[in-house]
């Protein structure tokens, strides 16, 4: 789909390499970080020159090193709570590197340090685009009204989040991630239910937003209720000690220690996926659903929350069963509904996962992305929506 802009003449193009800088306010290695690294890692050098700006001991700095790509450890390690002096000290710095390298483009990867960086880029006269990845992000870029002339597009990850985010029209861009090919696939238990047990998986960050806890409740009434058996594989971890000592007592309390297992952070999501029959995404307010493309990779049906950006997901694509967020029967339904004809289930889900990754193909969405750079970079308001080749 071509971009839109305010202009109808073509985005400016020249043979050297547009010059960004990329301000990433987390550096930490969750869903919109990694995202960022494998756009940069795709298109930096022949198209774009990249530069990324972190917090100080950032966990980026070492995969943008191997990449290859050049970063500053510039901006305070807690920038939301740090000290105003430290911020100010920092942003200075920052300013000042701008008006003397003058990127054409200031790349915003998290709408929350939105503001300073409209003031820093304003009087360098540097044109920014603001990826929006949150629901947190765009309700707070929406409050943002008095720097929204100053960001050429909001490029917002689903059609949910970018109903939240109150932006003008014309600058207002939706755009799916494209999936890269991680080799997940493991053909071993294709179509088979584990004998014993079914065993489902639920990846990512423990913590109520999750969905750890309701499917704690969950298991609480299968086990009541004396249904199939069953065994959830917790991957990751909690953000804090004190969280993690809430979310293992309860398990405890509740009796479930032989029901639920926690793994920990695993960097070999191929291993993990293969010890799956099912993986669950309960949360309610994902933005897009990374974790959704993996699991179709893999060929692990998934069973997910019909909300968000992940139930948007799975709605245009006929991908993975749902059920009505918060319903905790319904959930445990679900289960009992793909326990009971696990072989179709999975034929289908092989089917419905295949044709989504070909529709979000990761060379297409380079494409997308290395023209909203560029559209952005020369300052016009433009709007772009790219959900996929279908």
């Amino acid at each position: 789909m071509p971009v839109k802009t305010d202009n109808p003449a073509k985005c400016p193009r020249s043979g050297a390499p547009l010059r960004i800088s990329v301000v990433e306010p987390s550096g930490k290695p969750y869903g919109s970080e990694l995202a960022l690294l494998e756009i940069l890692a795709g298109l930096h050098g022949d198209s774009i020159r990249a530069e990324v700006v972190l917090p100080r001991g950032s966990a980026l700095a070492e995969p943008l090193n191997q990449a290859g790509i050049p970063f500053l450890d510039w901006l305070p390690s807690e920038v939301r709570h740090g000290s105003p002096f430290k911020k100010a000290l920092s942003y200075s710095r920052l300013m000042l590197h701008w008006r003397r390298q003058r990127p054409d483009l200031v790349y915003v990867n998290q709408g929350g340090i939105l503001r300073p960086v409209v003031l820093m880029a304003r009087r360098s006269r540097i044109p920014i685009l603001c990826q929006v990845q949150t629901l947190e992000d765009a309700q707070w870029v929406g409050t943002l009204r008095a720097q929204h002339p100053a960001v050429s597009t909001f490029v917002c990850n689903s059609q949910f989040i970018a109903r939240h985010c109150a932006v003008p029209g014309n600058q207002l861009s939706t755009v799916y991630h494209g999936y890269q090919p991680k080799a997940l696939q493991r053909e071993r238990r294709a179509g088979r239910l584990n004998p014993e047990r079914l065993q489902v998986g639920l990846l990512g960050r423990i913590c109520e937003s999750k969905g750890h806890y309701f499917v704690i409740k969950a298991a609480c009434k299968l086990k009541a209720q004396a249904r199939i058996p069953i065994h959830f594989r917790f991957v990751g971890e909690a953000p804090t000690a004190e969280e993690r000592t809430r979310v293992r007592r309860l398990v405890e309390e509740d009796g479930l220690a032989d029901t639920i297992e926690f793994r920990g952070y695993r960097t070999e999501l191929a291993a993990e996926f293969a010890g799956m029959d099912l993986l669950v995404v309960p949360s309610q307010a994902e933005p897009f659903g990374r974790v959704f493309c993996e699991a179709a990779e893999a060929r692990v049906p998934v069973l997910l929350a019909d909300s968000g950006g992940l139930g948007e997901l799975s709605r245009r694509y006929d991908a993975g069963m749902r059920f009505t967020p918060g319903d905790e029967q319904g959930f445990c339904d679900q289960l009992q509904v793909i326990a009971d004809s696990y072989g179709s289930v999975w034929a289908a889900f092989a089917v419905a996962g295949a044709r989504m990754l070909r529709a979000l193909d990761f060379k297409a969405y380079l494409g997308v992305v290395n023209d909203l750079i560029s559209c952005a970079a020369s300052g016009r308001h433009i709007s772009q929506d790219w959900l996929g080749n279908l």
